[in-house]
């Protein structure tokens, strides 16, 4: 066992070279997903067994043998978590359950594993412009998949309701792909901007940016657009600023501009511009409809006594209904069942889609929500301790050095680590979904090597 050891121990920089080329292949997992090649999960779920041996393998003993416990723990927890809800569940769905545990489980280990191989590799400044361009290679890779689905006219719709437009392109989920390209346009704008290329490359980078931005409208979701308005609002006035400082970099300020503008003028006849006034309608004809329910006379209750669809009789307003947006029936039905679980679920969780009755499980897709219902107060705390200790500690080391860590790289990272983060209250697909759970994990342990890192200059 202690031969087993050592020798992991002095082959530990295969598995940070293998995880970080590890991510260059995520948007060919999801497009074999697509085309029913099943291999896309079992690949990515290898992460946690070898994440765990690269634990054991890991240079500084306290940070491998904290996190190797942390591991164990937290998989202690899941079996007590899976047990709980086969014995106290009727009907249950061992498979539904273990997925959920697997899918969680992945980005914990994920974002421990990017947090202690770029904390050991951070003084090697190749890492810094390595993973902008994996980033930017990725986000262009699903652009142009996007734009080929919308010319073939082979894109996925992004939602079934029928008003709502927009399409996924050849991959599964629209929530997904809308997190993915709003976390990986901020690499992809590092890489754009900040690290030097030739004439020619700088053409081909700009069309493709362009076609991201294009894509970010076309599936129509929120989540996206924001990103695309913040990067490009954000970039443009670094530029800018750089351009007044050091009276350079006119021509790209220009351009960012004009990519700004062009975005901004184009969204109305874009999907997600459809979809923005759709959801503002939705919303407030939901809200007036509930609030004439509410105040028209009960009316007499059926023969049987039959009980309505629990969530359905919750009263909503029209901001709530907004920041639901379509999921008020399911967070309402799986708080009626946290309401009624016994205690044991109520510390342990109720697993995925709460105790429900007579219909397949159905989570929230608003991961906190999700994390907290399907895994009750014990499993939400343990799970949350890496996220609050690794956004603490890059929080820590930014005022420690008062601000001087804050590059131009690690502020687009902070910016895709927030994208990721405000994905998972709003809109869910982060945290229990390894697709674009993987890029949250990523950005965050990049962005938790960047300001470690001691003081540089703003643009460099």
């Amino acid at each position: 066992m202690q031969a087993l050891t050592q020798k992991l121990k002095d082959n530990y920089h295969i598995f940070e070279k293998l995880f970080i080329f590890f991510i260059l292949a995520q948007p060919f997992l999801d497009l074999l997903s697509y085309f029913s090649i099943p291999v896309s999960n079992p690949i990515r779920l290898l992460v946690i067994p070898i994440g765990a041996l690269y634990m054991i393998s890991y240079p500084d003993r306290r940070w491998s043998r904290n996190t190797f416990i942390y591991m164990l723990v937290l998989a202690v927890y899941f079996a007590i978590n899976f047990s709980v809800n086969l014995i106290w569940k009727d009907p249950v769905s061992a498979a539904g359950e273990l997925t959920f545990i697997l899918k969680t489980f992945f980005f914990i280990t994920a974002l421990l594993v990017y947090v202690m191989i770029f904390r050991r590799i951070g003084e090697n400044r190749e890492w810094k412009v390595i993973v902008p361009k994996y980033l930017f290679i990725n986000t262009s890779v699903v652009s142009v998949v996007m734009l080929i689905a919308e010319l073939t006219g082979t894109g996925k719709r992004s939602y079934d309701y029928l008003a709502k437009q927009g399409h996924s392109g050849w991959f599964f989920s629209g929530n997904e792909i809308s997190a993915i390209l709003g976390m990986g346009f901020c690499g992809a704008i590092i890489y754009y901007l900040f690290i030097k290329k030739g004439l020619l490359a700088q053409i081909i980078c700009t069309a493709l940016i362009a076609v991201m931005i294009w894509a970010m409208l076309t599936i129509g979701t929120k989540v996206a657009f924001g990103a695309a308005l913040l990067v490009l609002g954000m970039a443009f006035l670094i530029l800018l600023i750089q351009a007044i400082i050091k009276r350079s970099n006119f021509i790209q300020s220009g351009v960012v501009l004009v990519l700004l503008a062009v975005t901004v003028f184009i969204s109305p006849e874009m999907p997600i511009g459809n979809n923005l006034g759709l959801s503002v309608d939705m919303a407030n004809e939901k809200a007036a409809q509930q609030q004439e329910q509410a105040e028209a006379p009960p009316l007499p209750e059926e023969e049987g006594g039959e009980v309505p669809p629990p969530g359905s009789v919750r009263q909503w307003s029209s901001w709530q209904l907004m920041a639901l947006n379509g999921r008020e029936e399911f967070f309402g039905t799986v708080l009626y069942y946290f309401e009624r679980a016994p205690v044991i679920q109520k510390v342990f969780g109720m697993g995925i889609g709460g105790n429900y009755t007579g219909e397949e499980p159905r989570i929230i897709e608003m991961d906190i929500l999700d994390w907290f219902f399907g895994f009750g107060y014990l499993g939400t705390l343990i799970l949350v301790l890496p996220l609050l200790f690794v956004i603490g500690s890059i929080l820590v080391f930014i005022f420690k050095q008062r601000f001087r860590t804050v590059s131009a790289t690690a502020l687009f990272s902070g910016v895709g680590a927030c994208i990721g983060l405000g994905a998972a209250f709003i809109a869910g697909h982060i945290l229990s979904s390894p697709a674009s759970g993987f890029y949250l994990a990523l950005f965050l342990g990049f962005l938790y090597g960047l300001v470690k890192q001691k003081p540089e200059k703003f643009f460099q």
